[in-house]
């Protein structure tokens, strides 16, 4: 066998252990921790009395791992809550930050980083979703909520953060 084949075959042996030890030290959002996030949230709707919501929490590829929707919550509402989490999860940032670099601060269109993001299919670009991370800020998923206002979506999607954050580590 020659040198360069040899060496191109342990390469190739070799490429797929890249990142692997980091991906194996990553932790993952698990099942029971979803349903902890989204009674969480339920509770805090409750609590706060304002509309019914729709909660989706999903991993750190926007692949769904729960989901729930209030009775008599908006049915509309439930895609908005999926995106809203994937949204958050893929770009690690709440959605609300999504809405300041597509429409300004101000929601004026001044200062607007990215003015076109607001109408890439899928991705939402105002209030309630959360990217779900560890203290050591590894993005693990997102939370969506939706169904209320944007400041009311959030504030329950926090609920449901502050529900697991300190068993993420």
């Amino acid at each position: 066998m020659s040198k360069r084949l040899l060496v191109a075959t342990a390469l190739v042996a070799w490429l797929p252990t890249l990142g692997a030890a980091e991906e194996m030290a990553k932790p993952v959002l698990g099942y029971e921790a979803a349903g902890r996030m989204i009674a969480a949230c339920i509770a805090a709707q409750a609590a706060a009395g304002h509309a019914k919501v729709n909660v989706v929490v999903v991993d750190d590829g926007g692949r769904l791992i729960a989901a729930a929707r209030q009775d008599r919550a908006c049915k509309a509402c439930t895609d908005i809550a999926e995106n809203k989490a994937t949204t958050s999860a893929l770009y690690a940032a709440p959605t609300r930050a999504m809405a300041d670099l597509s429409f300004g601060v101000k929601r004026d269109g001044v200062d607007a980083g990215l003015p076109g993001a607001a109408f890439v299919p899928g991705l939402v670009a105002f209030a309630g979703g959360l990217p779900i991370k560890t203290p050591a800020g590894d993005v693990i998923g997102g939370i969506g909520v939706s169904g209320a206002s944007e400041d009311q979506d959030e504030s329950c999607a926090q609920a449901g953060l502050d529900a697991v954050s300190k068993s993420l580590d």
